[in-house]
């Protein structure tokens, strides 16, 4: 009865379906809770995850079977992460399960949940100490067992596991341990699937009556999502000033770059509101030099810009206007794209929109006095 309320309970728990791709992990603490005043101590620190249970002797209320902790993908840190049904994925990481004593029995592994007209149905993919199995199990997933494969207490095996949707139209999985791969294999009755699943992994502890020493610890090291280490992302936050333009700013593009060691590791587009706020989204931890660079505006870098446990704010920039050929660079050659185009508004064949550098749909002479007052700036390389 303990396992059915927890499992109806974190069913109703699991988020809607969700495209967004997972930059986190949610920790489940006491799936099964057959010993409630047993120890536990959980801790993720991505791409890691370590599950620990100990003082596994029983709570005196039956059942007295075993204790179950398990870790799902997630997007906000907080619910699970329900990935569409049509969406093809590879979780791997590498598990160190240890066992005191390694009877009764200690495992852990892969752990999916696949949503069913009931809630869900789950498997596992586990190791364990006291048979030394490597097997897959769980309807309506298929069984598998790596016949040469055996686990021991406290070993470390790579285990993966490939999700996706075959030419011949059925959901399929393939099991990965230390470099063996399991065949493809259909999932049983795919007509009840309700649309999401959600893959991660678990602990089980059982008990041992009159054992204090009793427990079991699994780290999850290396959790890579579709090849991909598994790191929590933040936010950078700051403000842009598009100097000398009078127009909708939400309207200019603005190409950024995150750059680690003068090398871009991230490019893209991004428009402020109104008020010249902008955020970068799922920024994983490190230290980057953030560029700046809108059409006839010049580039600005924002030096050292540390991501670490939380979101960052004050990456702000001003940016010079002024730059009509776009070359980083306020000179003669941006002052004659601005003669050529003198006195064009939109539909004259003259027009050039990076000479309007106020925005008013017109080149002017007041876009010249901007130029003439930023004449002769460079930005930032």
């Amino acid at each position: 009865m303990k396992k059915l309320v927890l499992l109806t309970a974190l069913c109703l728990g699991l988020t809607a379906c969700a495209i967004a791709q997972p930059s986190d992990v949610v920790i489940l603490d006491r799936v099964f809770n057959d010993d409630s005043d047993s120890i536990t101590n959980h801790v993720k620190n991505l791409p890691q995850v370590i599950l620990s249970d100990t003082k596994l002797d029983g709570d005196g209320r039956s059942p007295e079977f075993a204790n179950r902790h398990a870790w799902f993908v997630s997007a906000d840190g907080v619910n699970p992460l329900q990935v569409p049904i049509t969406e093809e994925w590879t979780l791997e990481f590498d598990l160190t399960l240890t066992g005191t004593p390694v009877t009764p029995r200690k495992e852990a592994g892969g752990f999916v949940r696949i949503g069913m007209p009931w809630g869900y149905s789950e498997m596992q993919f586990m190791v364990n100490t006291d048979a030394h199995e490597v097997v897959a199990f769980g309807y309506p997933f298929p069984f598998y067992r790596f016949t040469n494969q055996s686990y021991n207490s406290g070993d470390t095996i790579h285990l993966g596991i490939h999700f996706f949707k075959d030419s011949d139209g059925k959901y399929k999985v393939v099991y990965r341990a230390n470099g063996e791969t399991s065949p493809a294999t259909a999932l049983a009755d795919q007509g009840l699937f309700t649309g999401w699943i959600t893959p991660g992994g678990y602990l089980q502890v059982n008990i041992q009556a009159g054992n204090p020493n009793n427990g079991g610890v699994a780290v999850f090291d290396n959790i890579t999502w579709n090849g991909v280490l598994l790191r929590r992302a933040y936010a950078i936050r700051g403000n842009i000033e598009l100097k000398d333009y009078g127009a909708d700013v939400t309207q200019v593009p603005i190409h950024t770059e995150l750059r680690q060691g003068g090398v871009a590791v991230r490019t893209e587009t991004l428009f402020t509101d109104s008020a010249g706020d902008y955020a970068i989204l799922n920024v994983t931890p490190g230290t980057y030099d953030v560029a700046f660079k809108a059409s006839h505006w010049l580039r600005v870098v924002v030096p050292n810009i540390t991501v670490a446990d939380a979101d960052v704010t004050g990456g702000d920039a001003s940016l010079t206007n002024g730059d009509i050929d776009g070359d980083n660079e306020v000179t003669l050659f941006d002052f004659g794209e601005l003669v050529a185009a003198f006195g064009a508004m939109p539909g004259d064949t003259n027009w050039n929109p990076n000479a309007d550098l106020d925005g008013d749909e017109e080149v002017t002479l007041y876009d010249f006095s901007t130029l003439v007052r930023n004449f002769g700036a460079t930005g930032d390389d």
